[in-house]
């Protein structure tokens, strides 16, 4: 008998591990679940493990009604068409929930890939600026925005410690997510006597690219109000960032989606300090629920939008007031009835 759904991609079931990609995928699945949806999963970790198992991921979409799909690069590349054939052969609709912002550029030298995605029952984008890219340069006309989300009920508490400002990071710990930037901010800190009256905290898990372990670790060790706590487990990150006043994301990935991170933000009740990516005015309303700072930043802008929550306590107070209400945008209820239209 057929399920009538199946999520298909990166759980991290079988290797645990916390990123967008693995974040989005349980999370859709887990509501799903909670709306007592007939929903089957396959696991894509698996392949790390048996090889074979490709046969069983044919099998989860041959026997399915609707798939709901979200490959990273080297699952679209190579994997879509297999599933896609699967699909038409066996009535299988697809429905595309795309993760980050690269897939515009991606099909660019791929026509088969695009002729296969313009078939399929939807592309969810999680950016309206990939919608528009799709439609204008692909001519696809399946395409919507299905913003990233959490499930969650939480309420976060007020906290501010008077004359001091806490700041967080909570990412991947690699370069390209702006620790140079945050470093040089902490030049800028010592350079102003703030040392004492500025914190900055650091949360994700490290990964050793281009040798980021070591770039980061030599040079957190050089400021004494900067500390590394490890990666959190989902179930704490709430109740952690909404201790603090303001997270940082100086982002060098021009292509990012929706970070989950600026989500967790929100929901946590805090601002956010990001870099002009191609889709930051989507998510982050400049002056309201954080600062928006030039991309090509050296760290002075940077800086400077420190300096105006260090020294406006009424602007920091504003904007966690906004938050809470923007985070709306990006809860369950909202994806759900979003997905109830998908058929």
């Amino acid at each position: 008998m057929k399920h009538h759904f199946c999520v298909l991609g990166a759980f991290g079931f079988r290797f645990p591990h916390y990123d967008g990609q693995t974040i989005k995928t349980q999370n859709l699945l887990t509501l799903l679940q909670d709306k007592g949806v007939d929903v089957d999963y396959f696991e894509t970790q698996d392949f790390k493990v048996n090889k074979l198992s490709v046969l069983r991921m044919c099998w989860k979409v041959m026997t399915c009604k609707t798939l709901y799909y979200l490959p990273a690069q080297n699952n679209l590349i190579y994997l879509f068409p297999i599933i896609y054939w699967l699909s038409r052969l066996f009535h299988t609709r697809i429905h595309y929930f795309v993760v980050g912002g690269w897939l515009v550029e991606l099909l660019a030298d791929k026509p088969r890939h695009r002729r296969k995605l313009s078939n399929i029952a939807g592309i969810h984008c999680e950016t309206q600026f990939m919608k528009n890219a799709l439609e204008k340069e692909y001519g696809f006309n399946n395409v919507d925005v299905f913003p990233n989300f959490r499930i969650n009920d939480f309420h976060p508490k007020a906290h501010h410690e008077e004359n001091k400002l806490r700041l967080v990071f909570m990412a991947r710990i690699i370069k390209m997510k702006g620790l140079d930037l945050i470093f040089e901010l902490g030049n800028k800190i010592i350079d102003r006597g703030l040392q004492d009256q500025i914190s900055i905290d650091f949360y994700g898990p490290q990964h050793n690219d281009d040798g980021d372990v070591e770039y980061f670790n030599t040079n957190l060790a050089k400021y004494a109000f900067m500390k590394y706590y490890g990666p959190l487990e989902p179930k704490d990150i709430y109740t952690t960032l909404e201790k603090y006043d303001a997270m940082l994301l100086p982002t060098h990935f021009y292509t990012e989606g929706l970070p989950g991170s600026i989500v967790d933000a929100y929901i946590s009740g805090i601002s956010v300090i990001v870099t002009k990516w191609k889709h930051a005015t989507e998510f982050v309303d400049d002056g309201k629920s954080g600062i928006i700072i030039p991309f090509d930043d050296d760290g002075s802008a940077l800086f400077d939008a420190v300096m105006r929550l260090f020294d406006n306590t009424a602007l920091l107070s504003q904007m966690k007031g906004y938050v809470q209400e923007k985070w709306h945008e990006f809860s369950s209820e909202k994806a759900w009835e979003l997905i109830q239209n998908y058929h």
